[in-house]
């Protein structure tokens, strides 16, 4: 086009019109400033709230019905008290689903139907009205929605008790308390919502925290004792069991998990004498205790080391020299202020750093002889200080720091393991929460937990009360931690555990379900969230016709009341910005109009020219029109560019930060563990649309001045 080829030609830098090229230069500077920072600002903020609605709908559903007061008060839900057929208890909405009969009264066996109920909701053919059957039929019979599925849920209330036992560190820091430590044991107790596990939502697979080595070694460690959930919270005893069991709980972690290095704990390790090499000196840091060694550090760094170590004491460097002899190994210490060596007392440990990690293999024959962990034998190798240590040593002090394990299987394992895991059903994966003879239902909890120290293989159990004849009782459901999830900011996020849904089911029915009408309902899970008020209207329409609308309350998960307010505010937020990111580049663009009119002025001459040749008005117009808009154009792509840059290098930005602040700059609470760094394309479409828009608009007003000037005018002068 003829006009975009002279905006173009006009645009290009020359020494003759050097003030305009600086201008323009600085306007597309200051546009694509504007636009780096509104993309980066938008992509984060929309990939936030990406996050945490794909956490809450993990947790939940897109959409959530739920029985209102008019269902609870009813005769179709309050027969069931009174029936022998229902065995005198109210049924769930599950159990109502898969009930033979909607109306198990029997005026026969029955007692009497009390006054002040409401009349039977039946249909003109006398059959009582089924608010559950009928809402799970138009579920069924819905078309036009992907993926959609329906589960009934449940949710209770209860008191989780944790017991916790963990193998303390055989040698605190620089210290020699290196003998044999017993286990320590803490509890944790917590009132907690318990809500019902649901095998087909794959979207929690997204809020899973990953299972790390810290899991794994409790896992194995606590394989020594009894894992008692009901007994009682103050015994001091940790019961060990025998060694048969022992055998039998490693042997199934192995079979699902395969080390691949181990690492010294806090405090260091005790090097078994015998890894030693033949023959060989090393720098070492010892501690001494009037003049006398009390330990010996082997460190990979000893200068670094022992500026790390300072703080401890009488920590001072010196040579460690090995001879191998007929009766064994001797070990000889040498101090810079010595002459001669010294030898080294077999008493005095000698520790290898903490943190050490180092490749490992099981010795698969230690399994069948093993009775306690600290039997397994592992084969290991390792350099340090130029010497290569290569042995087999106990596991003992140790603790995994690498291993290859399994959270998926082509088919349902016969020992699980102790952590979720998914499974392929056919075609369909499917979520199981693992389960154990001992230690009860695995559960999930929310990361508050795992900061807390609570870690997967904890076991415990879940406390509530049952009303008997006399008094209410207390009842304990042995459980154990199977994995832990993010719940975003979801505000009772913090005290929500997943259970497997006959758990929650068997606590809802000691409680009064009318103090809580949430608490059973249905989830309704489909694949495009946006389609949530789409499907919200279908079913409306659905439940009315079909007579059941005064019985159930339907809600989005932007009404859910426990995240309403919460979703509603971001919402605002995004809003008050993308007016706020549309001011900025109005303002931004406004350096186009005066790079424009400077720009006609500069060119009165040519436009004079194009005039007198033929050219029409329009065509003047459009030629600065284009200068606006190419200006834009070409300040948005270089802005989108280094946003680009910018998002792929986040994590890096975010450390300068917390690093010039000293603190951590954007809380994990809310944020997670890393700031989203996906371009949002809904940010590149505002951007180029508004700048695009405002450019355009922004050259309007010399476009017009241009396209006024006459040539007979402008050559008069000229």
């Amino acid at each position: 086009m003829f006009e975009l080829s002279v905006a173009l030609k006009y645009l290009l830098p020359r020494w003759r019109q050097l003030s305009v090229s600086i201008i323009s230069l600085i306007s597309i500077l200051v546009i694509s400033l504007v636009v780096w920072l509104i993309v980066v600002f938008l992509s984060i903020t929309h990939g936030l709230e990406k996050i945490w609605t794909q956490k809450l709908v993990a947790l939940t559903a897109p959409i959530r019905i739920t029985p209102t007061e008019n269902y609870y008060r009813s005769y179709y839900y309050q027969v069931d008290g009174i029936s022998a057929n229902s065995d005198y208890t109210h049924k769930t909405i599950g159990e109502k689903r898969v009930a033979s009969d909607s109306d198990p009264y029997n005026p026969e066996e029955d007692e009497e139907i009390p006054v002040l109920w409401p009349p039977a909701d039946r249909l003109q053919d006398g059959i009582l009205n089924d608010p559950v059957k009928k809402a799970f039929a138009i579920l069924e019979e819905m078309r036009g929605v992907t993926g959609l599925r329906a589960k009934d849920y449940e949710m209770a209330a209860g008191n989780l008790q944790l017991h916790m036992i963990r193998t303390p560190s055989a040698t605190p820091p620089y210290s020699t308390a290196y003998q044999k430590s017993n286990p320590l044991q803490s509890a944790l107790s917590q009132p907690t919502w318990l809500g019902s596990f649901d095998a087909d939502q794959l979207n929690l697979l997204q809020a899973l925290l990953p299972v790390d080595s810290h899991d794994l070694t409790n896992v194995l460690t606590t394989s020594d004792y009894v894992l008692n959930p009901a007994r009682e919270e103050h015994a001091e005893e940790i019961l060990k069991v025998d060694a048969k069991t022992v055998r039998k709980r490693i042997r199934s972690f192995f079979e699902s998990v395969k080390i691949r290095k181990l690492k010294t704990r806090t405090g260091g390790w005790v090097i078994p004498r015998f890894l030693f090499p033949s023959k060989g000196e090393f720098a070492v840091l010892v501690e001494k205790q009037q003049d006398q060694p009390k330990s010996v550090w082997i460190v990979s760094n000893p200068k670094k080391d022992r500026q790390s170590m300072a703080a401890a004491g009488k920590i001072v460097p010196a040579t460690l020299r090995v001879e191998m002899q007929q009766e064994g190994s001797r070990f000889f210490l040498k101090f810079p202020e010595d002459q001669s060596e010294r030898l080294l007392s077999s008493k005095v440990p000698i520790l290898l750093e903490e943190n050490f990690s180092f490749p490992a293999q099981l010795v698969a024959t230690s399994l069948e002889k093993a009775h306690r962990v600290s039997d397994l034998r592992f084969q290991i190798e390792f350099h340090l200080q130029g010497a290569f240590w290569k042995g087999v040593i106990p596991f003992q002090n140790l603790a995994i720091d690498e291993a290859d394990f399994p959270t998926a299987y082509a088919q349902l394992p016969q020992d699980f393991p102790s952590w979720l895991f998914t499974v392929n059903a056919g075609k369909k994966e499917k979520l199981v929460l693992p389960m154990d003879q001992e230690r009860g239902q695995g559960i999930l909890l929310p990361k508050s937990f795992k900061e807390a120290g609570v870690l997967i293989g904890d076991a415990g159990y879940l406390a509530y009360f049952s009303p008997t004849v006399s008094a209410l009782q207390e009842q304990r459901a042995p459980v154990f931690v199977a994995g832990f999830y993010d719940p975003g900011i979801i505000p009772i996020g913090g005290k929500f555990v997943l259970v497997n849904q006959e758990m929650t089911s068997l606590i809802r029915t000691s409680q009064n379900p009318h103090e809580m009408l949430s608490s059973n309902g249905i989830n309704v899970n489909f694949d495009q969230l946006q389609e949530a008020p789409k499907v919200k209207e279908a079913l409306e329409k659905a439940f009315s016709q079909a007579g059941i609308s005064p019985y159930w309350k339907i809600e989005t998960f932007r009404e859910y009341e426990f995240t309403r307010d919460l979703i509603q505010q971001l919402g605002t937020e995004r809003t008050l910005w993308t007016l706020i990111a549309t001011v900025i580049i109005i303002v931004a663009c406004s350096n186009i109009i005066s790079m424009l009119i400077i720009l006609v002025n500069d060119k009165k001459m040519e436009i004079g020219i194009l005039r007198s040749m033929g050219a029409s008005s329009l065509s003047i117009a459009m030629i600065f029109g284009f200068c606006g808009v190419v200006m834009g154009f070409a300040g948005s792509l270089m802005g989108v560019l280094v946003a680009w840059i910018t998002l792929s290098n986040l994590q890096v930005l975010v450390d300068l930060i917390s690093q010039v602040q000293g603190y951590q700059a954007f809380n994990p609470v809310f944020f997670g563990h890393a700031l989203p760094n996906e371009m949002s394309v809904e940010a590149l479409f505002f951007v180029f649309v508004t700048t695009l828009v405002i450019s355009l608009l922004a050259g309007i007003v010399p476009a017009v001045k241009a396209s006024m000037l006459r040539p007979s005018a402008i050559l008069r002068s000229e």
